[in-house]
């Protein structure tokens, strides 16, 4: 029963996470055009630093980082990823790019061989074939030409995917909260002189500093989400219902920026989604077999 209490709490955390993150994908969809990529990214990672920090500080817990060469990697990784994904959500619709983005559970399978050493089965390459044919019907619908803009979101999934396997391996060395916060520093570091040339407008209308403001706080909202449903339940069971995302975003698109998925672009979604959950599903009946 306790058990069964646990999960029904993982699953309304990870749905209040997916809430959390289709809510900031939307305020980056509205906001994008008047502030620029790097506004947005910074200022998301400013509000996440200083939240971060003040909980690290309340808990006692040290940021101090022991593996600098794959912290430093993880955040270069992470940010291409969040730039990518910024600028995909400008340009096209919102459960498009939340979509591709997702694609990150197909790359981190794909990947796990070179960063980690772990074997990648018959299964998973056929899972992601599935994946890859999803990802040619969004990306070019007649299989000739190919949506350039489609190919930002794409590349956000592949480098967040990297970003993941370098958090894999910072996990033995650092605090979850340390790689969280050096990350979203990081960023702020890395954003802010191209931002300050293009902040100064949007912060002068309340409307649009609120949204940017409310882009952070929707991020760390979601993190929130994410780490209270993992630790209410399996890590990979719970994980499949973070693509409840994709259906909170495509919500968004359709009543607020009046987007539309034809049967493609449907027919590809279901594809990685599907594919993304069985093989998450997969790894972790492997690794429990394993340990």
């Amino acid at each position: 029963m306790k058990n069964i209490e646990s999960r029904y709490q993982a699953i309304a955390w990870m749905l209040f996470a997916s809430v959390a993150f289709g809510s900031m994908n939307a305020l980056v969809k509205w906001t994008s055009s008047t502030a620029d990529v790097w506004s947005m990214v910074m200022v998301r990672s400013v509000v996440i630093t200083l939240g971060i920090y003040l909980i690290a500080t309340h808990r006692g817990v040290s940021l101090r980082v022991n593996d600098r060469k794959n912290m430093f990697l993880r955040c270069a990784t992470g940010l291409i990823a969040m730039i990518l994904y910024f600028t995909a959500l400008g340009l096209i619709p919102i459960g498009q790019a939340v979509t591709l983005q997702y694609t990150n559970p197909l790359f981190v399978a794909l990947l796990s061989g070179l960063f980690l050493s772990e074997s990648v089965g018959i299964r998973t390459w056929g899972l992601a074939l599935a994946s890859f044919f999803g990802i040619a019907l969004i990306v070019s619908p007649d299989l000739r030409t190919v949506d350039i803009n489609a190919l930002y979101a794409l590349g956000s999934g592949f480098f967040a995917a990297v970003a993941y396997l370098y958090v894999r391996m910072l996990r033995s060395s650092e605090h979850a909260l340390s790689i969280v916060f050096w990350f979203a520093l990081f960023s702020v570091i890395f954003t802010t002189p191209p931002a300050i040339l293009n902040l100064k407008g949007p912060l002068s209308e309340p409307k649009i500093a609120l949204a940017l403001i409310c882009i952070g706080i929707g991020a760390g909202a979601g993190q929130v989400g994410l780490t209270y449903a993992f630790h209410k339940a399996n890590a990979a069971w719970v994980s499949a219902f973070s693509y409840v995302t994709v259906i909170v975003a495509a919500g968004y698109g359709y009543f607020f920026f009046g987007e539309s998925l034809d049967n493609g672009d449907i027919i590809g979604c279901l594809l990685i989604i599907v594919s993304g959950i069985l093989l998450t599903l997969s790894r972790s009946k492997r690794n429990n077999a394993e340990s």
